[in-house]
């Protein structure tokens, strides 16, 4: 049976697009678009975005669907290749982007890191355990955007992730911009606790970095003693 449904059309993405630019798309489609049936979108649209999610955020299932597009080309007479079929989304502005993103890569609109300079296997070869670093250094972060930084201060991080505190209690699943004297990053909000201070309530967000840049990751997450 050939396949029918172009999942990269869907999703509004390039066939290259990396997996944070796939989820970020999707759940800009699913909810900023209005596409998911609680916010007034159509159960089958849903179906759809969902049916092609799944499929392209799964290595094998993308590889294997990408060999049947392919071979499905050939028989009709046509190619499919693995280049720009429409722009992908920043994950924050929601601005479209054109060409294959690169290491190190902003949004020219929101100025948001959209491919991480370094991989975490890329930042040296010493062979250690990376944990999480504890500070409390203020951050800027964007629930929404355009508009106005809210403030929090930052309780750790890591070259996957980050936790911060902040008086406003953020949806799970949203997409920030954040930005602090360590580092400038869009990610996801991922967990959400609340922390008391005397009367003073708080909450501890949890972020998975969609992608991030260090100011100095070499220096922030390697020891140089032997």
């Amino acid at each position: 049976m050939k396949e029918r449904r172009n999942y990269y059309r869907i999703l509004r993405v390039q066939p290259d697009a990396p997996p944070e630019i796939i989820q970020a798309s999707y759940r800009a489609l699913m909810k900023d678009l209005q596409r998911h049936p609680d916010l007034g979108g159509s159960t089958e649209e849903a179906f759809v975005l969902n049916e092609a999610y799944e499929t392209l955020h799964d290595p094998e299932k993308r590889a294997a669907y990408d060999n049947r597009m392919f071979q499905n080309s050939i028989d009709g007479g046509g190619w499919f290749v693995r280049k720009d079929i429409s722009p992908a989304l920043c994950p924050v502005c929601k601005g479209k982007l054109s060409g294959k993103l690169r290491p190190g890569d902003i949004c020219r609109n929101c100025r948001t890191p959209l491919q991480s300079e370094l991989e975490i296997e890329d930042i040296g070869d010493e062979r250690r355990a990376i944990s999480r670093i504890k500070s409390s250094a203020p951050v800027n972060y964007y629930p929404a955007w355009p508009g106005e930084p809210q403030q929090g201060r930052m309780l750790d991080f890591s070259p996957k992730g980050m936790r911060f505190l902040c008086s406003e209690k953020l949806p799970l699943q949203v997409v920030l911009k954040i930005s602090c004297s360590q580092l400038e990053a869009a990610g996801v909000v991922t967990n959400l606790s609340e922390e008391l201070s005397g009367e003073q309530k708080y909450y501890a967000v949890g972020i998975l970095f969609l992608a991030v840049s260090f100011t100095d990751a070499r220096g922030t997450f390697l020891s140089t003693s032997a």
